[in-house]
């Protein structure tokens, strides 16, 4: 595929793994040590220079994160030609979509969902120290390490849709997080803070255990209409007579949802109830 050279140091580009609307994902081999990694590479035409300096910022801000106890993507290092920004990353396996896929996408057992789950939360609650949103939980940016070694050994990926909690603040009409798994918040354009992200992996597991999506809505309008057929919405006339501040915690129950740190003391993740019943 061609070679970066990168001051003394040059990365072999060997095979392109993923693509998306921004740019591609390429493997790559370090010439000065061998090491495989994978190479994000961000075409400048396309890809915002703003929104590429932020990205870069949060990086930053998790290379001083033990990316092994909070599921983290390992990040490298990043540089830049006229053309395009390389953000380099430890290689990790494949991603829960496509490990679905090979699987017929066959419901996953509890147990592994649960150590799943698990190490999303951990990687969420990292985050929310940083005060910082995913904006983007899903599959597809969810990578197993190295399955035959370690079994549901999961890391998150992809941080070009996030966002710190400031400025989630100053957003009027947020348009993130793929569709399938987008929080109640992002689509009535209401305030929102890190536990969209929480919305996020609660339809990711509810995803592994049925082997289709829980809410597949073919746009906004559908979404909504399979939200509230399970979780139902509250009269019209009831919206109208509350203030707008308060009209937030009528629309759906999911606003308050779980955080991070509560979850990982749910019955479900600590076995509580298990060993209740045992």
């Amino acid at each position: 595929m061609g070679t970066l050279v990168v001051g003394a140091e040059c990365y072999d580009l060997v095979a392109t793994v993923g693509k998306g609307t921004f740019g591609e994902v390429a493997q790559g081999r370090r010439r000065s040590t061998g090491e495989v990694v994978a190479i994000k590479i961000l075409k400048k035409k396309r890809y915002h220079g703003r929104v590429v300096k932020k990205e870069l910022k949060l990086l930053q801000a998790l290379r001083g994160v033990d990316t092994e106890e909070s599921h983290i993507v390992r990040f490298l290092e990043s540089f830049a030609d006229g053309a395009c920004t390389y953000l380099v990353f430890e290689l990790l396996e494949q991603n829960l979509r496509d490990f679905q896929k090979k699987n017929n996408f066959l419901p996953l057992p509890v147990r592994h969902i649960r150590t799943i789950t698990v190490q999303l939360l951990a990687a969420l609650l990292k985050l929310k120290e940083l005060s910082t949103i995913h904006a983007d939980l899903k599959p597809e940016n969810i990578m197993l390490v190295d399955h035959a070694r370690y079994p549901f050994h999961v890391k998150l990926v992809d941080f070009g849709s996030a966002c710190t909690l400031t400025e989630a603040c100053h957003i009027k009409q947020p348009y993130i997080q793929t569709r399938f798994y987008r929080a109640p918040e992002i689509l009535l354009g209401l305030p929102f803070c890190e536990k969209v992200d929480v919305w996020s992996l609660g339809c990711v597991m509810a995803e592994l255990h049925l082997g289709w999506p829980l809410y597949p809505g073919i746009n906004e309008y559908d979404q909504v209409r399979y939200i509230c057929s399970t979780l139902g919405l509250p009269r019209g006339e009831l919206l109208c007579m509350v203030k707008p501040v308060e009209r937030r915690r009528y629309v759906f129950s999911s606003l308050d949802q779980i955080t991070p740190s509560a979850a990982l003391e749910h019955p479900f993740i600590s076995l509580q109830q298990v060993k209740s019943n045992g």
